[in-house]
């Protein structure tokens, strides 16, 4: 098959969740020798030589943009009524240039990689009577994020903007989910929102993974004992509300009632305000680590405190693969195939994480039995191998239903 994938950014290093979800998609449809030709947003923020995709690609082409936030740009979108959060991704040259590469090489598949860029989708419908089948991988409901965020907001300013910001979102998503033959949902909640918006196209719900052998038990490490750990990217704004609850008002009650325990939180990008965690007793930053699965297995439990955010947390999936227990919050595993008391502790207030994180350390077969029960689902469920074949058969299933015909 050959695919035209359009991604809102150069997913490299895969060391985020977006990255890491992107990156994979690319990897393993390409490895199961599909055509795979790249056009990226190459967002200062995120910069990276285009070269870094090319063993996970047949071709790629880039767009320099910078998609950074500023005031003026949020007046003149809030003028407009746009969503700012997705005005920022839209590119002229980057369209030009998608048109130019559809008309001189021909797809079966246009993959749109992120709502971030479901712009095109309208450019191929306006402009191509001869179009390929056009398909949106959703990373989350972006509307939700922002509601969600404005749900524990305490400043009257900010709860307003994100509640306006959340609006423009949904109306953005409406609009452009219909301009699409598919949408790919990573989680059944996700599709349940995509669904309660008013979108009654074809949708398959297909999840993130792990690298199974990247993320498998290495029995030379040994965790520290009484450690718990985060890893996520510090820029995302779901992961530093959550950091920011979990310091605040969680550790006070560890250290209290669990002294020895300490907190190990990793992640790219920290922010000033994060990085002085570490001068907390018993909190260590951790801004840059060489290996997401050392880092891991380093430490006894995972903790994940989402309070807001959608999608799919990869972490969690990649410490099933490691066999890891794993402590979170019902919206921290959503959408994540796990049990409460099977192959996951849930915890939603101070209380209940520290005592479920009391409950690990002192019962190692509990730790056990809830580790070897998320490996064997990420085994079963969430390798990447299995869910470009997913994919692949939705598209398949695609061009059949709509009768369209594949390039010569």
């Amino acid at each position: 098959m050959r695919i035209l994938a359009i991604l809102s950014r150069i997913p490299y290093p895969p060391t985020d969740g977006g990255a890491i979800l992107t990156y994979n998609t690319l990897k393993y449809l390409h490895r199961a020798g599909h055509e795979l030709h790249v056009l990226a947003l190459n967002t200062k923020k995120h910069y990276q030589p285009p070269e870094v995709l090319r063993e996970v690609c047949t071709s790629i082409q880039t767009v320099d943009v910078n998609t950074d936030i500023t005031a003026a740009g949020a007046l003149w979108s809030a003028l407009r009524g746009e969503s700012y959060i997705t005005s920022r991704f839209y590119s002229k040259p980057l369209e030009e240039l998608l048109l130019r590469t559809l008309r001189s090489t021909p797809v079966d598949v246009v993959h749109i990689d992120h709502t971030l860029v479901a712009w095109y989708a309208r450019t191929i419908r306006q402009h191509l009577p001869e179009r390929p089948l056009v398909v949106l991988r959703t990373h989350n409901v972006e509307y939700m994020i922002q509601e969600r965020l404005a749900k524990h907001e305490t400043m009257l300013l900010r709860r307003w903007y994100r509640r306006y910001a959340a609006e423009r979102m949904k109306a953005f998503e409406k609009r452009f989910f219909a301009e699409c033959d598919g949408v790919i949902a990573i989680t059944p909640e996700d599709a349940a929102q995509i669904r309660a918006m008013g979108y009654d196209g074809a949708m398959e719900v297909i999840p993130a993974g792990a690298d199974v052998r990247d993320f498998a038990p290495n029995p030379t490490i040994s965790p520290k004992p009484n450690t718990i750990c985060y890893i996520g990217g510090m820029d995302w704004m779901p992961n530093i509300e959550a950091m920011q609850w979990f310091v605040r008002d969680v550790m006070p009650l560890v250290r209290e009632k669990l002294p020895d325990v300490e907190f190990h939180l990793a992640g790219k990008r920290m922010s000033p305000e994060i990085l002085e965690y570490g001068q907390q007793q018993s909190v260590f930053t951790h801004p840059d680590v060489p290996s997401a699965p050392v880092f891991m297995q380093s430490h006894e439990i995972l903790i994940v405190p989402l309070l807001s955010g959608g999608g799919m947390r990869l972490k969690i999936v990649e410490a099933m693969a490691l066999g890891m227990p794993i402590v979170s919050t019902r919206i921290g595993a959503e959408g994540i195939a796990v049990r409460d008391g099977e192959s996951i502790l849930f915890a939603e207030t101070p209380e209940e994480f520290v005592e479920k994180i009391g409950m690990l350390l002192a019962n190692p077969a509990l730790k056990k039995r809830l580790g070897e029960e998320a490996r064997r689902i990420a085994l079963e469920r969430y390798t990447w191998e299995g869910i470009a074949a997913q994919q692949i058969r939705f598209y398949d299933s695609l061009l059949a239903s709509k009768n369209i015909p594949r390039p010569a």
